[in-house]
């Protein structure tokens, strides 16, 4: 029998779907058709930095482990390649990168933080724990941070050749900033991923805040919540961007696209998935935003609005265009709308969501027929398609449900598996459908979104919004010893302890959608197997 390594290397593994365009790329693949430029630290598993400097809130050593140095001094000599590891402790402060201290696509700068990093950011300056002021090639992981004007800042210019590039924003705790936890402007090929962000203050404060014609950006699996104003923003701000400058709207230095190295007043080719933006004032606003993906998030309970596609200009190839919106879950419990797409917003592709207009006490949650649940305007009515979205409650305006839409009147918190009352805040997990809820097995498979917002592989018919729960039902197979040519096709399959390939035995399993070998699987020498799976194959 070979070994358990043997054998992965023996399966043939293949997928149905291929890696799509929109999907987080392996270091140096494609994103939106171009090229990655993304930070190292975060495409490559195997990037380890060329020096680490230690350093401690009390710090006056030499940067080893044993002697860490103060945050300054390690800020003043970093250079391409190397890390700042925080030690665990209460810091004070804030540091700022720049263009002599930033890294390259190849050799980053990290900032990482062990765990029991806090910073209470300063009030001094720019009040910002982490500004990176044309600094590319940075990633910051892991930290607490609080107070000050803003969590981290990320920063170039106006003009697209002037953007900063490579920042990676990862795995930190921002909170209670007068503007906002997480700020960029002109920041193109930026990651922020896995963030929580709440508390954004009385300075017109966002929960993320991404501005001034930023491109290819990711921000996925964050959580954001009691904002002041948006919990998302996108806005290229043209206004700033182009109008400012001296530069018409119409000029392809503002509205061209950002592939020519146009475009300052646009932002281009963002992936915006899986998060949670909940329980603030408003919800995401997508301003002069063409051509991303906006999938698996669940957006909800906002004071005032929700989620708007929109511009600021009258220039109409400024509007937010050519995006696709598939799989999330919209909630809107005030009289404004849940969702709109307006001032030539057109060309857009909204598909599969789950929409609900609801009334919460703190008993139970009910339909609400005077909230607006979708809203475009006269340059947008007929001018984005629509179709398999689960609409609940609410209103229309300037738009009428595509036949393939599903519409109920009436809404049952039933439909969920733990649907928050007024006064609770739910978890990501209290929006899973329930069994035979409308929404599950009510839409077609998409490819442009083939998994769920937890990565499970969606199947047709698929269950509307960011989960799927439905999945097939497995093949299993009977325990055998196979020495002879063997095809097995079924829609998902379970290959279960004790099958065994037996010499001369050559074995192809193919399924639409998974494959899972139990642990005592056995392929013996000169053993063939083949495996072609759809969505995914699980060795043992």
């Amino acid at each position: 029998m070979i070994s358990r390594v043997a054998l992965q290397l023996a399966l043939l593994l293949f997928t149905g779907a291929g890696v799509m365009a929109n999907e987080v790329p392996n270091r140096g693949a494609d994103f939106f058709n171009t090229p990655e430029r993304f930070n190292r630290y975060y495409t490559d598993p195997q990037y380890s930095p060329s020096r680490t400097y230690f350093v401690s809130p009390n710090g006056a050593g030499t940067g080893s482990l044993t002697s860490p140095m103060s945050v300054s001094d390690a800020v003043n000599q970093v250079s391409a390649g190397e890390e700042i590891r925080f030690l665990p402790g209460q810091y004070q402060g804030c540091w700022q990168l720049d263009g002599n201290n930033s890294g390259t696509y190849d050799a980053p700068v990290v900032l990482k933080a062990e765990p029991g990093v806090e910073i209470d950011c300063c009030n001094t300056g720019r009040q910002t724990c982490f500004n990176l002021e044309f600094a590319d090639h940075v990633a910051i992981d892991g930290f607490t941070l609080r107070g000050g004007h803003y969590g981290v800042r990320a920063v170039g210019g106006y003009a697209t050749g002037d953007h900063q590039t490579g920042v990676a924003i990862l795995n930190n705790r921002i909170s209670n900033q007068y503007r906002d936890p997480i700020f960029s402007g002109g920041s193109d090929w930026i990651v922020v991923e896995n963030n929580v962000a709440y508390g954004a203050g009385s300075g017109d404060g966002h929960g993320i805040y991404l501005s001034n014609g930023g491109d290819w950006m990711i921000v996925r699996n964050n959580e954001t919540y009691d904002n002041v104003s948006s919990d998302f923003q996108v806005n290229a701000d043209p206004i700033s961007t182009c109008a400012d400058e001296g530069i018409p709207y119409d000029d392809p230095l503002c509205d061209g696209s950002a592939l020519n190295g146009l475009g300052a007043g646009i932002s281009e080719f963002l992936l915006i998935e899986n998060n949670y933006f909940h329980d603030s004032a408003v919800g995401p606003n997508l301003t002069s935003v063409r051509n991303s993906v906006f999938r698996n998030n669940i957006v909800g309970f906002y004071t005032r609005h929700g989620t708007s596609f929109w511009q600021e200009t009258s220039n109409p190839n400024l509007g937010s265009a050519g995006n696709t919106v598939e799989h999330n879950l919209f909630i809107g419990e005030s009289g404004s709308h849940v969702l709109q797409f307006i001032n030539h917003s057109s060309n857009n592709i909204v598909r599969n969501n789950v929409l609900l207009a609801v009334s919460r006490s703190d008993t139970g949650v009910t339909a609400r027929s005077d909230t607006l649940l979708l809203e475009q305007d006269s340059t947008t009515e007929g001018g984005n398609s629509f179709a398999g979205n689960f609409f609940s409650g609410g209103y229309f305006e300037w738009f009428t449900p595509a036949p393939s839409d599903l519409r109920d009147t009436d809404f049952d918190p039933s439909w969920f598996i733990n649907f928050p009352v007024a006064g609770v805040t739910g978890t990501p997990e209290a929006f899973k459908p329930a069994i035979n809820a409308p929404i599950t097995a009510a839409g077609a498979l998409l490819s442009t979104t083939p998994k769920d917002r937890a990565g499970a592989v969606r199947i047709y018919p698929t269950d509307l919004g960011p989960w799927q729960i439905t999945l097939p039902d497995p093949c299993t197979l009977v325990v055998e010893t196979v020495a002879d040519t063997r095809r097995v096709e079924c829609d998902s399959l379970q290959v279960p302890e004790g099958y065994t390939v037996a010499t001369g035995g050559d074995v192809t399993f193919v399924a639409n959608y998974f494959i899972n070998f139990g642990n005592g699987f056995r392929v013996m020498n000169g053993g063939i197997v083949q495996a072609q799976a759809g969505a995914g194959i699980a060795p043992p």
